[in-house]
């Protein structure tokens, strides 16, 4: 595969890197700021904030196996003809759901807009008023909503676009285990989309709706792979990566193909946006955010994803207080663990103007985590 190998050479970078002194002069990817010095980063942050949560997260080992960027292994000729075969089979998305992301990427995009579009569809329209008025929407007391553009306010821009894609994506499941594992991506993908869109509100050189579908989307190569692998095959996969192998190289072993191979197959099948494209091909690798050939706002998109990546696993790693056991759910890709980059920190502080050391912003984040998993508490 070519055209992939070529995404990965012409994106491969070492590591993020602190800018010198003539380069945040000559080439600078921050937003525009009150203060043009980059803010110090602190050695030690309060328990309760971002800043702790990052510092405290796993760092890259030297010894670790990792999936060669500038050399990603080959497909072979019968493998690429099988998951190509595969996923043509898919069946494309609706018309409708284009016609929702051609309103969300409109500066003037309102509530009004997207009801109307929404309500061409007696289906999405039935989905987005009962999670509208699920208990993890409407307060206690609440007043029940039987009308889409207040369910759309109510839910978000933002949110709605995740459910609506979440209800209009063509169904991939199978057995009972399958479709738990469904549902395993599926929360993982609401809680990454749902983070990067409270990470992307500092920043400038990214909107909070394509935050939002990067999060969503990411990791659509996983449901090709839950759709079309062996049972056998899933089961070794699982083992593999509990045992600490990358998710990516775990992949390669047992199927012959990564999810990343799988999700760009899909998002060309599915006509997918270049951004969003971007985003599956390399949301691993946040390392290639130095490299001079990505533009700010897709440095900025590609940190925030894997910023909330750190972050949802560190919340669902966290030991319940009252059994001491942890909250994270046991699907095939849960153990993986993401690393963070030497440099994470300063990007997130510096170019995103995240706000490290607020405990607000910490409790918000740990408030919406704990909400979302309301929705999947089969999982929990």
């Amino acid at each position: 595969m070519g055209w992939l190998k070529n995404i990965f050479t012409a994106w491969f970078g070492q590591g993020l890197k602190q800018p010198t002194k003539h380069e945040k002069h000559s080439k600078s990817t921050r937003p525009p700021s009150k203060t043009s010095d980059p803010v110090a980063i602190s050695d030690e942050y309060p328990a309760q904030t971002l800043g702790f949560l990052l510092k405290h997260c796993p760092q890259v080992r030297a010894d670790a196996q990792r999936y060669d960027l500038q050399n990603p292994p080959a497909l072979g000729a019968k493998i690429c003809s099988h998951l190509n075969g595969c996923i043509h089979d898919i069946p494309p998305m609706p018309e409708i759901w284009h016609e929702v992301q051609n309103i969300l990427q409109r500066d003037d995009a309102s509530i009004r807009d997207l009801g109307q579009c929404v309500a061409q569809d007696p289906i999405l329209t039935a989905k987005i008023l009962k999670v509208c008025n699920s208990s993890a929407y409407m307060a206690a007391g609440g007043v029940e909503v039987n009308n889409i553009p207040l369910a759309i306010a109510r839910l978000g821009l933002n949110e709605a676009s995740s459910i609506i894609f979440q209800t209009l994506a063509p169904d991939l499941g199978g057995d009972a285990q399958r479709k738990q594992e469904i549902r395993h991506v599926w929360f993982h993908s609401q809680a990454i989309a749902m983070l990067s869109r409270i990470l992307a509100e500092p920043t400038t050189l990214t909107t909070r709706s394509a935050a939002t579908l990067h999060g969503m989307l990411h990791d659509i190569g996983k449901l090709v792979i839950l759709h079309i692998a062996t049972d056998t095959q899933l089961h070794d996969l699982k083992d593999s990566i509990a045992q600490g192998e990358s998710s990516l190289v775990a992949e390669y072993h047992i199927l012959g193909y990564s999810h990343i191979d799988a999700g760009m197959m899909l998002a060309l099948h599915w006509n997918l946006p270049k951004h969003i494209k971007d985003m599956i091909a390399s949301h691993h690798h946040p390392a290639v955010v130095q490299s001079h050939l990505l533009a700010p706002q897709t440095q900025h998109a590609m940190m925030i994803l894997h910023a909330a990546h750190l972050i949802l696993q560190s919340e669902l790693y966290q030991p319940e207080q009252s059994s001491g056991s942890s909250s994270l759910p046991l699907g095939i890709w849960q153990s993986h663990q993401r690393t963070c980059l030497t440099d994470t920190l300063y990007f997130v502080q510096n170019n995103l103007l995240i706000p490290l050391d607020s405990a607000s912003l910490y409790e918000h984040i740990r408030a919406e985590v704990a909400r979302l998993k309301l929705s999947f508490a089969d999982l929990f």
